[in-house]
């Protein structure tokens, strides 16, 4: 008995240093994994629609989703190859999407049923095994469609292309290789949740359970449903369990849960005794930029189609007169404006505004393509790393600050549309709010890192001022 308590604790003690690691480490690296793993599939299928190679679904935005839906792994026909992989492409990137933006990336958020959608998520396409005659259809018919898009183009649309589907590679065996550690320590805080909630609580008959392994599965399947309610039952690792306290070998098999239990990988930007390391902190919140990429190519395409029908006009034999003089006088197209009303959220006051839209969605792109040097972690974001944290931080500030006047112009225009557009072309309208509420999400998290690094650095410079050091 006294041997099982021991054992008991050390058990305990261990799991919550490991769920802490995984946590504050672990998981942090594999949603930075995930976001830029949809960043290079966003910048795959959209190249792929924009060659009509795949057909984009213009209701794939509206679906509502709960929980990954992996997409369909049967058999298709080479005929069928730009109808079915498009909607299968599609629904891969809309899942990694939703992964990025609404999982809860904590042990607590990503129980094992949620990491094995993960894992047949990932499985969907094999970016490894990337060739013609993969004899999966998925990656088969995707590497036929990828090599397609590279015929007679440039060298930086190869390049391009070559360069996504690597880091696709890269970064999908890292993840699986994450998803692997959390599976093991997920079995055995299972395991520690039976312990602690059930064989530790006082209705459990502990004389009865430790007369044989069935009395003892016995007695947790009896506390099971009263204790832990829906959560599910898994009659492997109560195997398990029972095992560590009935076979031969139990004490190595105790010995050996305790070893894979050690936290041992340390990430190296935490210096020795207790030294923070500021500026890496400072680089996490950069990196954490990259996540605007995808939401903000979503919404570019979106604004396009909204402003083409927000100045769609009735075509007359008139107005077809009037532009081919347009065009035989060589007259520049009248610029396309529009105003917008800005509600202050904190007073109610309303501002009107002009929106030049050539300029402002020429702003957008240049956006997008400095967010996406960050999140696709390119050669120009080295000079990001290598720069002073006062200047890094000058940036991360002009950023946010560019960025959340970027939301609030989207989301009155979003408005803007909805009230000005005319006729038949209302219900043409695509709404915005999903992928604003996507970005305010991402814009709130960046605001949080950058806060964590302000007040670290705040309170490290206090105490350098009263001679404390190395905090």
């Amino acid at each position: 008995m006294e041997e099982n308590q021991t054992f008991e604790s050390k058990l305990q003690k261990m799991l919550i240093e490991k769920q802490q690691w995984f946590n504050s480490e672990r998981l942090v690296d594999l949603l930075e994994e995930y976001r830029l793993l949809h960043t290079c599939v966003k910048t795959i299928y959209d190249y792929l629609i924009k060659k009509s190679l795949l057909i984009e679904d213009p209701y794939r935005m509206d679906q509502r989703i709960s929980d990954i839906e992996v997409p369909d792994t049967t058999p298709f026909t080479e005929s069928e190859i730009q109808t079915v992989l498009s909607e299968r492409f599609s629904k891969y990137e809309t899942m990694l999407d939703f992964v990025c933006t609404y999982y809860r990336f904590t042990v607590d958020g990503l129980p094992l049923h949620k990491i094995k959608k993960m894992i047949d998520l990932n499985n969907c396409f094999m970016w490894d095994e990337l060739t013609a005659n993969n004899p999966k259809p998925n990656t088969r018919n995707l590497a036929i469609v990828v090599n397609k898009a590279k015929i007679n183009n440039p060298g930086v649309t190869i390049s391009m292309l070559t360069d996504a589907v690597d880091k696709c590679t890269k970064t999908c065996k890292t993840i699986s290789k994450y998803l692997a550690e959390l599976t093991a320590f997920q079995r055995e805080f299972y395991k520690g949740i039976i312990r602690k909630d059930i064989i530790e609580n006082p209705d459990f008959n502990k004389e009865k359970a430790y007369m044989s392994s069935e009395s003892e599965i016995s007695e947790i399947k009896r506390l099971f449903p009263k204790v832990l309610g829906k959560k599910n039952y898994y009659a492997d690792l109560i195997g398990e369990l029972v095992n560590e306290d009935f076979a031969q070998n139990k004490e190595d098999l105790r010995e050996r849960i305790l070893v894979k239990l050690e936290v041992t990988e340390k990430k190296e930007n935490v210096r020795e005794s207790k030294t923070v390391d500021t500026k890496q902190i400072l680089i996490s919140t950069v990196m954490a930029m990259g996540a605007f990429t995808p939401t903000l190519i979503q919404l570019r395409a979106k604004l396009i189609d909204n402003f083409e029908l927000l100045f769609a006009k009735k075509e007359t034999l008139f107005s077809r007169f009037l532009e081919a003089l347009r065009k035989a006088l060589g007259l520049r197209k009248k610029e396309r404006v529009c105003e917008i009303n800005i509600v202050d959220q904190k007073t109610g006051a309303t501002q009107h505004e002009t929106v030049h839209v050539t300029q402002f969605m020429y702003d957008l792109e240049k956006k997008i393509k400095s967010f996406n040097v960050i999140a696709t972690r390119s050669s120009e974001y080295t000079k990001i790393e290598s720069a002073p944290e006062d200047t890094i931080l000058s940036f991360v500030n002009k950023q946010l600050s560019e960025i959340q006047s970027l939301f609030t112009i989207i989301n009155a225009l979003d408005t803007h549309f909805k009230n000005s557009v005319e006729g038949m072309n209302k219900a043409r309208i695509k709404g915005l709010k999903i992928d604003l509420e996507a970005l305010r999400n991402s814009i709130i998290n960046v605001n949080k890192k950058r806060g964590e690094y302000v007040s670290i650095r705040e309170e490290a410079e206090q105490l350098k001022k009263l001679g404390i050091n190395n905090v």
